[in-house]
């Protein structure tokens, strides 16, 4: 009697696999590798052209930012004394890497595009740094640990420091015994003393123009109300 009771309890428990096995959920499976819902194609590029749009929107309001600042800066820079100055502070090349500045700059990108040596560029650049006139972001890279910089023109600056040289050179002369000339063109640089304008016959010693006598008109002209915009 007991091998027929041991054949009965296998046959029962092959039927109760057999039902266990039915009534697990089939989607079990395919639930758990189930996928985020993925948005629809046609939103996904409507918010690509958007983000587009925005960015363009943004380029063009600094470019037309820059450009207008870069025609105040020319204007500070059409006056020859203010050329002088940055020349005197920062050799003959600060006049070209001024103008040719737009935006976010290296050194290379400078050098490249004035066709100068890269270490006259920088060069000027700390000169020109000495003073305010341009700023610079340093970024370090990882891989290689070496440090890269990033130039940018300081407008603001520039227009503010040239007419701080412009009274200073002013208050030095009002200082100063004797009588005063002056060459309309070339500004506060071309100030001199009376024995000195005798010597040269009362001409410019950068363009060869007649001096004109210092007084509180020529002082006035010196400091022109256009620095201040």
């Amino acid at each position: 009697m007991a091998p027929k009771r041991k054949h009965k309890i296998t046959v029962k428990n092959k039927k109760i696999k057999k039902k266990i096995n039915k009534s697990k959920p089939k989607k079990l499976k395919a639930f758990s590798k189930k996928q985020k819902p993925k948005l629809p194609l046609k939103n996904t590029k409507m918010k690509v052209q958007k983000k587009e749009e925005v960015e363009k929107v943004i380029k063009k309001i600094y470019d037309e930012k820059e450009k207008l600042e870069m025609q105040r800066l020319y204007t500070i820079l059409s006056e020859p004394y203010a050329r002088q100055l940055l020349i005197d502070l920062a050799g003959e090349n600060a006049l070209e890497i001024v103008r040719n500045f737009y935006g976010n700059l290296s050194d290379e990108d400078l050098a490249k595009k004035l066709k100068l040596k890269i270490s006259d560029v920088r060069a000027t650049l700390n000169k020109l740094h000495s003073e305010g006139l341009v700023n610079y972001m340093r970024d370090k890279d990882n891989e290689t640990g070496w440090y890269s910089y990033s130039w940018a023109l300081n407008r603001d600056r520039i227009r503010q420091w040239v007419e701080i040289r412009t009274r200073e050179k002013i208050d030095l002369v009002n200082g100063n015994l004797g009588d005063h000339y002056f060459c309309s063109s070339c500004g506060p640089t071309s100030v001199v003393r009376f024995e000195i304008a005798t010597d040269t016959s009362f001409k410019c010693q950068k363009c060869n123009k007649n001096l004109e006598f210092l007084d509180e008109d020529g002082i006035a002209e010196l400091t022109d109300v256009r620095l201040r915009r």
